[in-house]
């Protein structure tokens, strides 16, 4: 049987059968192969099973009672579904049926965002398929379908998830087709109504922040921004990682939703200009602080960059944003300055511009750790300019880092 481990999951593939001729043999193979690795979860992928006897679930069940870890069967057929319901087993795994196949030939593509693309199946319906080029694990989708509904449930707009798919070899979500309009282009094509919508982005945010999330597989956006900085231990000394790696551990640590991504991209406006959020597949539990490091805005950082780094990051941001024209990437650009500066006075409202002031200086500062994600990224063909982006970038780094004291002690407690 192959196996791997992925994100701390163990992924077993089943053969095509297991039965009384084989089962003493599987428990065999599945049991060297668990005692040979280390995971936090185990995951069984039912892709290729075609036929389970009794003695085929004795198997799964005796590994099911030998670990206290997550322990999912994945890709189960619908002949193999009805045996697990008829055996009651679906009350003692968490099974997930094989996803329906569809085609996306011929379908119009809508949206494009860092993990999938977005196609319209009908004037209801929109299908999202993460990444064909490098497909994501189905657990990964499965917890944004699952984030989706939860999220839903604790009163906050969001598209309606409905099914799992499979296409051109990638796994895929199917949404309630929502307005195509984003607040960002609402905004843009309606100037009169920015300060009204950014209210009410406010508002949702501050909703946002106001629930909280459960759940095993939710994540702690404060120990995935701790593990995503290791990869920065190549261009940082120890003493320098270990100086923005201590105020972050000790960021209080909290319950708080945070979407992770939240910009006026991933925001859309109904037919009743009511906002509905989209792309909630990463959301997490944190501290806000860290949703106003993701939310630091990529484009007011762009002018610092250096001529070889602004080349491609320039071309980034106008294929993440959809931008054509340079007219357009300046009118975007400040519209993400003066709607910063308006959604940071009206989350912290009834404190000081001098205070929202240093505030700003504080997620400026962290924000800059994004700065080396794209530097990091930049190609090899000159590696002196590369070298010196890195140095530059670090320079305006630490002269605002270490300005920001424990966030313990200035964050207001009433947020």
């Amino acid at each position: 049987m192959k196996s791997q481990v992925e994100n701390g999951k163990l992924i077993i593939l089943l053969p095509e059968r297991i039965d009384a001729n084989n089962s003493d043999a599987v428990n065999k193979e599945l049991q060297d192969i668990i005692s040979g690795v280390d995971f936090q979860g185990i995951v069984m992928d039912g892709d290729e099973l075609d036929y389970i006897s009794s003695a085929g679930l004795r198997v799964l069940l005796g590994i099911r009672k030998q670990t206290d870890k997550p322990y999912d069967i994945i890709n189960i057929s619908p002949k193999i579904y009805e045996i697990f319901d008829l055996t009651g087993f679906i009350d003692v795994f968490n099974v997930h049926r094989k996803p329906r196949e569809i085609s996306l030939k011929g379908l119009k593509i809508i949206g494009k965002g860092t993990l999938g693309t977005v196609y319209k199946l009908d004037d209801e319906r929109v299908v999202k398929v993460y990444n064909a080029g490098a497909p994501v694990p189905y657990d990964r989708v499965e917890q944004e379908k699952k984030m989706a509904r939860q999220v839903f449930v604790k009163g906050i707009s969001t598209a309606l998830s409905y099914e799992m798919v499979h296409a051109d070899n990638a796994f895929g979500v199917v949404f309630e087709l929502l307005s195509p309009v984003t607040v960002m282009d609402y905004m843009l094509e309606h100037p009169d109504e920015k300060d009204e919508m950014t209210v009410k982005v406010c508002e949702l945010l501050k909703k946002i922040h106001s629930a909280e999330l459960t759940g095993d597989n939710v994540p702690s956006m404060k120990n995935m921004m701790l593990g995503s900085t290791a990869a920065l231990s190549q261009i940082f000394s120890e003493d320098e990682m270990s100086r923005f790696q201590k105020l972050l551990s000790e960021v209080p640590d909290r319950k708080t939703a945070i979407h992770g991504d939240y910009h006026p991209g991933n925001i859309m406006v109904d037919k009743n200009k009511e906002l509905v959020l989209i792309d909630v597949g990463d959301m997490s539990t944190s501290h806000p602080f860290f949703e106003f490091y993701d939310m630091y805005p990529v484009f007011l950082l762009a002018d610092e960059l250096g001529a070889y780094a602004s080349k491609y990051n320039d071309a980034m941001i106008r294929d993440f944003f959809h931008i054509g024209s340079d007219k357009e990437y300046e009118e975007r650009k400040l519209f993400m300055q003066t709607y910063w500066n308006r959604l940071l006075h009206l989350y912290f409202e009834g404190h000081s511009d001098e205070e929202i002031a240093t505030y700003d200086s504080y997620f400026r500062g962290i924000g800059r750790l994004k700065q080396f994600i794209t530097i990091l990224q930049l190609p090899d063909e000159d590696p002196q300019a590369k070298m010196l982006e890195i140095g530059r970038a670090k320079e305006l780094f630490f002269d605002e880092f270490d300005k920001i004291p424990p966030v313990g002690d200035w964050w207001p407690k009433d947020l």
